[in-house]
């Protein structure tokens, strides 16, 4: 779901950049993708933190978020991209898929973790939540020089390509369905005194 939300988005977000020239439009079209994005990572997330608490804050997190996003939209004196919301969401979600992985050391692993698609997931965010982060908080003052803007693109366009490999990995794994529990039919099979019955 995220990945058609965000093709969505994304193709109406350039149309109206390069084909209809609506800059307006454009940073409009940007803040409802940070929205969405924010609100669809926290509950995908959230499904997979064990942790009671930390889930409910996840998921209820949404909503601070989507306030302080249309405040500072609102706020906005010309209009721009969402730099700020960008980067409270990227230290959100960077802290909370960093428990996720601290609630996986603790688990006793059956399978080694890289074969599970929420792994791969998780890497795909992560290198995109931290590689993005400093361009964004950097961006907030020198966005409008045209030697940066080039910097920019180039590393924001490496980091998200990497990061739609490394979803694309975990999408195409498929998990083993592993039984914690014995069949019943092996455990008949099993038994020490069976031959000492006979």
């Amino acid at each position: 779901m995220y990945s058609t939300v965000a093709a969505i988005l994304v193709i109406i977000g350039f149309s109206f950049k390069y084909l209809y020239k609506v800059q307006e439009y454009y940073f409009f079209v940007t803040r409802v993708y940070n929205i969405l994005e924010y609100t669809l990572l926290s509950y995908f997330f959230s499904l997979y933190i064990k942790n009671k608490i930390f889930k409910k804050v996840l998921v209820y997190s949404a909503i601070p978020f989507i306030i302080f996003a249309i405040f500072d939209f609102i706020l906005e004196k010309i209009p721009a991209l969402p730099f700020t919301p960008l980067i409270i969401e990227y230290i959100l979600l960077l802290f909370f898929i960093i428990y996720f992985f601290f609630e996986v050391m603790q688990e006793t692993v059956v399978e080694p973790v890289y074969q599970r698609a929420i792994f791969w997931i998780s890497v795909a965010f992560i290198i995109n939540f931290s590689g993005n982060f400093f361009l964004f908080l950097y961006s907030k003052t020198s966005f409008d020089k045209e030697e940066f803007q080039r910097q920019y693109t180039l590393i924001y366009s490496t980091v998200t390509i990497l990061k739609n490999i490394l979803l694309c990995i975990g999408i195409a794994r498929k998990e083993k369905k592993i039984n914690t529990l014995f069949a019943s039919d092996t455990l008949s099979e099993f038994d020490p005194f069976r031959n000492q019955n006979r």
